[in-house]
């Protein structure tokens, strides 16, 4: 309870409007409090698309706003990369696990314009429309079983709620001394999806 506590406390700290005078914005923190918020866990390709989803959405916002496109590629680079971004009154750092760029901004309109553009509900709208998978396996405790969404390990919990990438997805939950658990299907955005695992 005090772990969900500090991690609400910690979201807020970065989703708070950008009204003050200098703000950071930590992507990786953005998605982990999204996820912990919920009680549910994104996968690597669900992770990797929404940060990419919101990159787009404010190269739109960006350009409209009249934002050169030297400044917006290196902005959508640390969104993709899951970096962290620095907006104040003077200009604008973002940084991501390769590099850094810094830019002064052109007038305090396009302060405005462009810190709105970087506010977290782009990133909370790309995952909420990814389709929810959840897995319920029986009997628990204990959490002895290994949990796999299209090959790839995630973190098993007594009722494991997934966010995953549209499209092909494969569930196998693995006990021993037990069958495996298989689910197949073909899901699209916004859809749900409960797997049940007796084993």
């Amino acid at each position: 309870m005090m772990r969900a506590f500090k991690v609400m406390v910690f979201a807020i700290a970065f989703v708070a409007p950008f009204a003050a005078q200098s703000q950071e914005v930590s992507y990786d923190a953005l998605i982990a409090a999204w996820a912990q918020q919920r009680g549910e866990i994104v996968n690597p390709p669900a992770r990797k698309a929404a940060l990419k989803a919101a990159a787009e959405g404010f190269s739109t916002k960006a350009i409209s706003a009249g934002l050169n496109h030297e400044a917006t590629d290196k902005i959508a680079l640390a969104i993709t990369d899951a970096g962290y971004i620095v907006a104040k009154p003077h200009g604008l750092t973002a940084k991501w696990s390769t590099g850094e760029y810094t830019f002064a901004w052109d007038d305090a309109g396009q302060y405005a314009a462009i810190s709105k553009a970087l506010e977290p509900e782009l990133i909370y709208a790309s995952q909420e429309r990814f389709p929810r998978v959840t897995v319920i396996v029986e009997p628990v405790p204990p959490v002895d079983y290994l949990t796999e969404i299209n090959g790839e390990q995630v973190e098993s919990v007594a009722k494991g709620v997934y966010r995953v990438y549209p499209g092909d997805v494969i569930v196998r939950v693995t006990r021993p001394s037990h069958p495996d658990c298989l689910w197949k299907g073909t899901l699209q955005a916004g859809a749900q999806q409960q797997v049940d695992c007796k084993l």
